[in-house]
């Protein structure tokens, strides 16, 4: 599910530049990308979001967080937002996807979007990582290990996801610097990129 809400994010008292981000092996994590369509912001953000935001609640899903694309070697359309979601099972998740009230707004969110990769499940840890809104960071999706990366977290796919494009892969999340900028440079089928900043909270 990809919802661009930084509202949702914990912000430690006394540095407000702080997020933190948390997951939960009890949960699937699902990660989602796209690229919304020029002149279509008020369709996405005024009537989709705020139409699915109390169903979402009904199913318990919950924002680990979002971020802006700065950069990728995903193919066109280049995306330029994303979401780490978690949903308390597949059950739930794929009620949402079935609802009526879904079925009924989703042309909304079709026709405001030039991509919207979604599905991707990972089997997430009980673990809490804090990331700097001001700072960029790398998702990368690949077979192999990553060693000289400075990796914060690494998930493997969940055999459960619907979507199988990353099959046999891991997502890393990491510090972006030199090394993850040299990956920008290697075909997406074999590993993917994104250099991504985190939303900061409107609220």
């Amino acid at each position: 599910m990809l919802v661009h809400n930084p509202a949702t994010y914990k912000i430690p008292l006394g540095n407000i530049m702080t997020l933190q981000l948390t997951f939960n092996s009890a949960k699937k994590l699902e990660f989602a990308f796209g690229k919304l369509t020029s002149g279509k912001e008020l369709q996405l953000y005024g009537e989709y979001f705020p139409a699915i935001g109390p169903l979402m609640a009904e199913y318990s899903s919950q924002q680990v967080g979002t971020f802006a694309v700065v950069s990728s070697n995903y193919s066109k359309p280049i995306p330029e937002m994303g979401a780490l979601t978690q949903w308390p099972s597949m059950k739930e998740h794929q009620g949402f996807f079935s609802d009526a009230r879904f079925v009924q707004v989703k042309p909304l969110r079709d026709d405001s979007l030039d991509l919207l990769s979604d599905g991707h499940f990972f089997k997430a840890l009980d673990q809490v990582i804090e990331v700097k809104a001001d700072l960029d960071y790398a998702i990368v999706i690949t077979k192999g290990g990553l060693a000289e990366v400075n990796t914060m977290v690494r998930l493997p796919l969940d055999a459960e996801s619907p979507e199988q494009r990353y099959a046999g892969k891991c997502l890393t999340l990491a510090v972006w610097d030199e090394q993850t900028e040299k990956l920008l440079q290697q075909p997406e089928d074999e590993v993917g990129v994104f250099r991504v900043r985190f939303n900061k909270p409107t609220a």
